[in-house]
């Protein structure tokens, strides 16, 4: 009978902690929800004049200001935010206080989140020109 050879071990680089890849993954796709490619190829305006003066929010459902852009990035994010904590309230279940926090305050930000979207979107769809 034949012995098989062992193969090489190959040497690992350096490691990555996951919180970092999941931080860098929801800023990702917060980037992108939140309209980024839009911003660097298009670079909108922050603010466009009006007919009352300055608005940071662009009246049109196709455009969008830059700082619309990054408020919807900074909710995006929140609402990743808000669901992680909320997971984590899962992992401390032994802890009922700590545990209690993470949920409240994960639930907390995942509604400021959607209201602040909502809001955004109300504010677009009342603004006329």
């Amino acid at each position: 009978m034949r012995r098989l050879r062992r193969l090489p071990r190959f040497k690992r680089g350096p490691r990555v902690p996951t919180l970092v890849v999941g931080i860098a993954i929801a800023l990702f796709a917060a980037f992108i929800m939140g309209g980024g490619i839009y911003d660097v190829v298009d670079k909108p305006p922050a603010i466009i004049p009006g007919p009352k003066g300055w608005m940071a929010i662009y009246p049109m459902m196709s455009e969008q200001t830059l700082n619309e852009s990054l408020l919807a990035m900074v909710f995006y994010f929140l609402s990743f935010l808000g669901l992680y904590l909320s997971h984590q309230a899962s992992r401390v279940s032994y802890d009922r206080r700590r545990a209690a926090t993470y949920f409240l305050l994960g639930i907390g930000l995942v509604l400021l989140s959607v209201s602040g979207c909502y809001y955004l979107y109300f504010l677009k769809r009342s603004i006329r020109f």
